[in-house]
């Protein structure tokens, strides 16, 4: 075995926030370790990466990713799907297989989201050792769990659906691309890209614990669970304008569309009318602050950036869109949380949190500042809701998770025949 200290490691992501910063604090801990680890993602978060420390590739420009938020059909249930495919997924494919194809198989290490399918192509044509990482429950199909159905089904009906899915939507959608990029490299034809192809064969790891999504017989064998894993800068406190203003008064309860959201003006408006029609007070989070009335309420307050890990636990409740990393930090907060979930991942993620009794999911036609309010006050009034919070918040241990992937990393290094 040669020395991990020699070995390249690849973490391959596309995505808003939520989908790198899991990768970059991977790839901190992974570098801690003694490998030499290098981040592929957009070009928008090169400083990120730079800054935890990472050798970086960027894909596209900056420019392209504030032009894909911009667009307002990245969050349709209807169309989103096919943004992502042709403006996120798609551009980037060729050019992320020619930067890994430049690094040595036999001393690197390839870890992807499963939606990077440059990795697959790589490992299938070059021979790159290939762990499949996935955020989100979401990207696991399973004909005995499917949290979106209103009824439950008979698992042969679910796989029947899936086929459809596959068949009129999306293999339609992804592998013509896919496809013509494997011709060129001399490689076969696939389909049912989301039902096992987006799946490493040889290790997919799910970076959520087992009692947010318990494992389904039909899972990849192949697949492990940690738990939640987010960004958190450690040494990093509350401002002075933070802490005055928690200070001042009661808990507030927190807002967020998410970081990539430009298109939430009628999201914050309801969040605004809904603090004053429960005569509480209140945290708008984001980096766009277009989106907010010129002037706001002497008790809610804009911040462009806060640090959740220490915001949260001053927090009643956290009102947000259901990102993965959001709803973790939720929990491990232990506070209620609403999610107006908008499109891929988000539906999934705000059934799963329903479920475990931690908060509710209100859909987007169903969101406004009166069913808001009354929901969140069902939430922070429910003595039941408050103690399953702090229940399932003594649960999260982001160190523990982070400890626990590098391991299942380390170990699949360890059988690689070609390190040998």
């Amino acid at each position: 075995m040669i020395e991990h200290s020699v070995l390249d490691i690849l973490l391959c992501t596309i995505g808003s926030a939520g989908d790198v910063f899991p990768f970059i604090t991977l790839g901190q801990e992974l570098k801690r370790r003694g490998y030499r680890v290098t981040l592929i993602t957009s070009q928008f978060f090169e400083s990120h990466a730079h800054e935890a420390g990472l050798e970086f590739f960027g894909l596209g420009s900056a420019e392209d990713y504030q032009s894909i938020i911009q667009d307002p059909d990245l969050w349709s249930p209807d169309k989103g799907f096919k943004v992502f495919a042709e403006r996120v997924a798609f551009p980037i494919m060729e050019p992320a297989y020619e930067i890994i194809s430049g690094f040595d198989p036999s001393k690197t290490i390839l870890i992807a989201q499963g939606q990077f399918f440059a990795a697959h192509i790589a490992h299938e044509k070059l021979g790159f050792p290939f762990i499949t990482i996935h955020l989100q429950p979401a990207a696991f199909r399973s004909v005995y769990e499917f949290p979106l159905l209103p009824v439950k089904l008979p698992p042969f009906l679910i796989h029947g659906l899936f086929i459809l899915i596959d068949a009129l939507l999306l293999d339609k959608l992804f592998a013509p691309n896919i496809n013509r990029l494997r011709q060129r490299l001399n490689l076969p034809a696939i389909n049912k890209i989301f039902g096992g192809w987006m799946n490493s064969p040889q290790k997919n790891i799910g970076l959520f614990p087992d009692w947010f999504a318990q494992p389904q017989p039909d899972w990849s064998p192949q697949t492990q669970l940690t738990s939640f894993i987010y960004y958190d800068k450690q040494n990093e406190s509350i401002s002075d304008e933070l802490d005055i203003f928690l200070n001042a008064g009661s808990p507030p309860i927190i807002f967020t569309a998410g970081t990539a959201m430009k298109h939430a003006n009628k999201f914050f408006l309801d969040c605004i009318q809904a603090c004053q029609l429960l005569g509480r007070r209140g945290i708008l989070l984001t980096q766009h602050p277009e989106q907010l009335p010129k002037e706001l309420p002497q008790d809610i307050q804009h911040f462009a950036y806060l640090p959740f890990s220490k915001v949260l636990p001053h927090a009643v409740a956290l009102i947000h869109h259901g990102g993965i990393g959001t709803t973790a930090q939720a929990i491990a907060a232990g506070i209620p949380q609403v999610i107006r979930p908008m499109a891929h991942d988000q539906p999934d993620t705000a059934a799963r949190v329903e479920k475990l009794g931690i908060g509710v999911s209100l859909s987007p036609n169903k969101f406004n500042a009166v069913s808001l309010a009354e929901k969140i006050n069902m939430l922070i009034t429910s003595q039941q809701v408050l103690e399953r919070c702090k229940t399932y918040a003594k649960k999260i241990d982001p160190n523990k998770s982070l400890n626990d992937t590098c391991l299942i990393i380390e170990d699949f290094v360890r059988n690689q025949s070609s390190f040998l």
